[in-house]
């Protein structure tokens, strides 16, 4: 085994000396051959430019300046980059926030060349989130009938009613949360949008604690309309109505949980809910009315309703509704809707009676065998054209006394200014002025009656009557001011329609 040679810093800086000396002997032998001088030149110049070229770093930046990358060429043999150069190279190009420096080093140890490195990736601001009510309650309650297997409508499936007890949480708000700031690779800050907060809810009957939660504080039928909150007391009765019970009224909601006889009179300030038989009672309501049995008019029995009617069977009765009537069968009953009126169900029938509605009517079956008189009319009714003929000729009239009334007070003003009037003639002006006032009065009434019932011959517009199953004699089509009496028994899917005051039948699809 040989010896270690060990050397004092003078030796080595000599050996250092002599291999300069080696280097430059070899360079020496080597221009000995043609044109040596000029391989050098062209050399030196190869090694030169390929010193400068051998490393480059090619910086993108992302369209949405989210984000950087590089692309690092192969280095010359024994080269390498430095982080620093690459920091420059970033920098040049506005990189300068969210740079990873770790996968910068990450790549030069690893030798990640000829591929594009993601280096920087910026923040992105994150949107907030606005206030929002979360309710605890269901205000979307069942407003449709079920159709039985049989092909007849369920009423009593319906649930009109969203009701709720003192002590119910009935919701709970969550504030605005603000998004957070983001920032781009090259250090541009990024807001999100300001996002508001709800104004608290409104109303009687609730209240609000420290938690942002809502509570009802009575009993009662709940709506919402915006941020406005409505608790109304719903009046229920478990029990039949006979005529010891008399008149009940009542300002918010009915349920009535049983039968009400003749001689009842119900009046509601909202809906009314019988779920039960009707017989001979007289109901009254702003709402709408729902009879889960039926209704069994008599003699005296009468439903009224500013909203809707719903009704298993109406037999001998009177109907009247701003909205829709909607039953299973009609008997020698009056019906008379500013909608619609639907005899739904496998058993929609109309036997008898008169049934009118303002929109349309649409039923299976019109009239039997036995052939009783049934009527069904739909649009503007000859009785509304003769209301409108009286209004015009009040009008007229009004507007004669009107001018009447004018022209004595001129005549009698005139006199005033020229010679003066006495006691009596003043007296006439007064009265004169007061009829005048009056007239007045009554026109606008009389404009706004005429208005109501042009709504109403506009809501008469395209008035049909539709009849899916048979149509027997003795039935009378109606459609404004025209008739067609039916003669013989059809079978027929037909659309009745007014047209140059003729009324025409059209096919409509069976289903």
């Amino acid at each position: 085994m040989e010896e270690e040679l060990k050397l004092t810093a003078d030796e080595l800086a000599a050996l250092r000396q002599q291999l300069k000396r080696e280097a430059k002997t070899k360079i020496v032998d080597f221009f000995e051959d043609e044109d040596t001088e000029e391989k050098v030149d062209a050399t030196e110049e190869a090694e030169e430019e390929e010193e400068v070229d051998s490393k480059s770093v090619e910086v993108t930046v992302s369209e949405d300046k989210m984000s950087a990358s590089i692309f690092l060429s192969y280095p010359a043999y024994g080269e390498t980059y430095t982080v620093p150069e690459i920091m420059r190279e970033l920098r040049s190009k506005g990189v300068i926030s969210g740079i990873q420096t770790k996968v910068i080093m990450d790549s030069i140890q690893l030798g990640m060349y000829e591929e594009e490195i993601e280096v920087a990736v910026g923040t992105p601001e994150t949107e907030g989130t606005e206030g929002y009510f979360e309710y605890l309650i269901d205000m979307e309650k069942r407003k449709q009938p079920d159709i039985r297997e049989d092909g007849t409508v369920d009423y009593a499936s319906m649930c009109r009613l969203t009701n709720v007890a003192a002590g119910d949480k009935i919701a709970v708000y969550h504030p605005a949360i603000q998004g957070t700031k983001g920032i781009n690779v090259q250090g541009k800050p990024l807001t999100p949008k300001f996002v508001k907060d709800k104004p608290p809810l409104r109303g009687k009957y609730i209240e609000k604690n420290d938690d942002n939660e809502y509570f009802a504080t009575i009993d009662g039928k709940i709506s919402m309309s915006d941020n406005n909150v409505e608790i109304l007391s719903v009046y229920e009765i478990n029990e039949d109505l006979d005529m010891t019970k008399g008149t009940i009224e009542f300002y918010g909601d009915m349920i009535v949980n049983g039968n009400v006889e003749s001689g009842v009179v119900i009046r509601a300030g909202r809906n009314i809910t019988i779920n039960g038989t009707v017989s001979g009672a007289l109901i009254y309501s702003k709402g709408d009315v729902t009879i889960t049995g039926g209704f069994i008019g008599g003699s005296k029995g009468k439903i009224s309703s500013m909203g809707n009617v719903f009704c298993d069977f109406i037999e001998h009765g009177s109907v009247e509704a701003h909205g829709d009537i909607r039953a299973n069968s009609s008997v020698n009953s009056t019906l008379e809707a500013d909608g619609k009126v639907y005899l739904d169900g496998s058993r929609g029938v109309a036997i008898g009676g008169r049934i009118h509605g303002l929109r349309g009517v649409e039923l299976r079956n019109c009239g039997t065998e036995v052939e009783p008189k049934t009527f069904i009319h739909a649009g503007f009714s000859v009785m509304d054209y003769q209301k409108f003929a009286k209004l015009n000729h009040r009008e007229n009239k009004i507007n004669t006394q009107l001018a009447n009334a004018v022209s004595e007070m001129t005549t009698l003003l005139k006199i005033g200014r020229e010679r003066g009037v006495n006691q009596k003639q003043k007296d006439r002006i007064f009265a004169l002025n007061e009829e005048k006032d009056a007239a007045y009065q009554t026109l606008d009434e009389i404009a706004r009656d005429k208005k109501t019932l042009g709504d109403k011959m506009a809501m008469a517009a395209n008035a049909a009557i539709i009849v899916r199953g048979d149509i027997f004699p003795n039935s009378t089509i109606g459609i404004e001011t025209s008739t067609l009496l039916i003669k013989e028994k059809k079978e027929t899917f037909v659309r009745f329609v007014c047209k140059d005051e003729q009324i025409e039948r059209r096919s409509v699809p069976k289903r």
